[in-house]
């Protein structure tokens, strides 16, 4: 049994391996859980359910209530690294009824210390420090082969678990790690996400996105060096052309979506690909469903972004990270401030509405860099910004320098994500209390100047503006009243 456990706090969490947070403006599918299924399914001897607690807003009595039901010898879920103790309590009420508890988080699964006291603390029974689908149809097939060779038709012993590669678990009070598993090279192997399993797609959405909502994932992975990072530094392996566009038009003819996400870490990686994709989209008829999707400046172009236009794209993240050169480059972003500059302006002159990405409180921040990134926002002029105080998560390059040079101000864990109100850093110019100030500082300056939201509304896309005026008309409230920017 799959479960994505209920919200925070009445917040939705996003619990996948690269948007992990909690947003009241995003609820997406559970789309590794439903990878998970989906390679599970094709087996005829296991029998598989999966519960989204955070998507149709379930309680945990009502979780408790389809597992008594269910009665699964095995329960796997993903937690979000911020929001982990509270996650595993699924697990918790899995193990009241006796089932097999399992967990998977791809920073936690780097960082020993962590996974190690989740299982000494029998908070789990198997963590995955592997890619989860080459995992857990070894593990289901282990434990559904051990639970057929017993003589009461239990899984009574875990003895099967040493022979499953890349978990971890508990032998008498030791944590065992076995070898890693062998990467999936070829991601056109996997199955499409068992959708099949959910209700329906109508809960989901993203910023300003029609329901129902899907995801998609065209890539795996980044080989970028970004130190603030906790998910890069990995081959990038790529679905074909054809492979993508039979997975929207399954979502279209059977789930009815109106719009999607491009999953991708980092989706132009490979020059001429996209443009082969947003073709094809435009021969199927694709064209007429809303995406968005996030890319890095340096990787676009006039006729890539042209022709992802034309293919129903509707905007575009881009990690801009900050306006001081010299940050950039301390962070391997690889990426110019004249790149991110030239790929605003082409999204300007194509109606493309540009989503800015920045970050404050990176090594090196002075309120003298904030201001060249205050100058540089108002130059791109994006639609509108994101900024986010720097989280160092601890399999992170910038993780140890706030360590060593005593700038990391807490470890708790439920503070590291990257909306928090709370920076959980200070550099070596800036308090703590200095970055609240300067990212309050930051939207001010943006959000307050004249005509501001009079040139964001423009008449190619009117639906998507007032949208978008509405977003940022949120945004102004909040900082009037000292609340959460989102």
């Amino acid at each position: 049994m799959f479960i994505n456990p209920p919200r925070v706090d009445g917040y939705p969490v996003v619990r996948e391996e690269r948007f992990e947070h909690k947003d009241m403006g995003s609820v997406y599918p559970p789309l590794s859980l439903l990878y998970m299924a989906a390679v599970i399914n094709k087996d005829e001897n296991i029998k598989v359910n999966l519960i989204d607690a955070n998507g149709f807003d379930l309680s945990m009595a009502r979780v408790k209530e389809e597992m008594a039901a269910f009665s699964p010898d095995i329960v796997v879920t993903r937690c979000g690294f911020d929001t982990q103790q509270q996650d595993m309590e699924v697990l918790k009420e899995a193990r009241a009824i006796g089932a097999i508890t399992v967990l998977r988080n791809k920073i936690i699964s780097e960082v020993p210390e962590i996974r190690d006291s989740i299982l000494k603390a029998r908070q789990a029974d198997v963590f995955i420090d592997s890619e989860p689908e080459s995992v857990i149809h070894n593990l289901c097939r282990e434990a559904y082969e051990c639970k057929k060779s017993s003589s009461d038709g239990r899984i009574s012993e875990k003895a099967f678990l040493g022979k499953v590669p890349g978990i971890s678990f508990l032998r008498n009070n030791e944590v065992i790690t076995n070898n890693r598993a062998a990467e999936i090279s070829d991601i056109n192997s996997l199955p499409f996400p068992a959708y099949e399993l959910l209700p329906s797609l109508n809960p989901y959405h993203t910023g300003v996105m029609s329901s129902p909502f899907a995801l998609v994932q065209t890539t795996r992975g980044c080989p970028f060096l970004c130190t603030f990072c906790a998910y890069g530094k990995s081959k990038c392996r790529e679905r074909n052309v054809e492979s993508v566009i039979q997975e929207i038009k399954y979502l279209k003819s059977n789930f009815s979506i109106k719009s999607f996400l491009f999953f991708d870490d980092t989706i132009s990686i490979k020059g001429g690909r996209i443009e082969e994709l947003c073709k094809r989209m435009e021969e199927e008829g694709l064209n007429t469903l809303e995406w968005v999707c996030c890319t890095r400046a340096n990787l676009v172009n006039y006729e890539m972004l042209k022709a992802m236009k034309k293919a129903g794209m509707k905007e575009i993240a881009i990690g801009v990270e900050t306006g001081s050169a010299e940050i950039l480059k301390l962070a391997k972003k690889g990426v110019t401030l004249e790149d991110i500059r030239q790929a605003a302006k082409w999204c300007k002159e194509l109606g493309i509405m540009f989503y800015a990405l920045v970050i404050i409180g990176l090594p090196g921040e002075t309120k003298e860099t904030v201001k060249e990134t205050i100058k540089f926002i108002k130059e791109i002029d994006p639609f509108y910004t994101q900024v986010c105080f720097s989280t160092p998560f601890p399999n992170t390059d910038i993780y140890k320098y706030y360590e060593e040079n005593g700038f990391l101000l807490t470890k708790d864990w439920s503070k590291y994500f990257p909306l928090s109100e709370e920076p959980v850093v200070r550099t070596q110019a800036l308090t703590a209390e200095d970055l609240k100030k300067l990212r309050n500082y930051i939207y001010k300056k943006l959000l307050f100047r004249p005509l501001y939201l009079l040139r964001k509304v423009r008449p190619f896309d009117w639906k998507w503006n007032i949208e978008g005026a509405k977003k940022i008309m949120q945004r102004i409230a909040a900082v009037i009243m000292k609340k959460p920017v989102r």
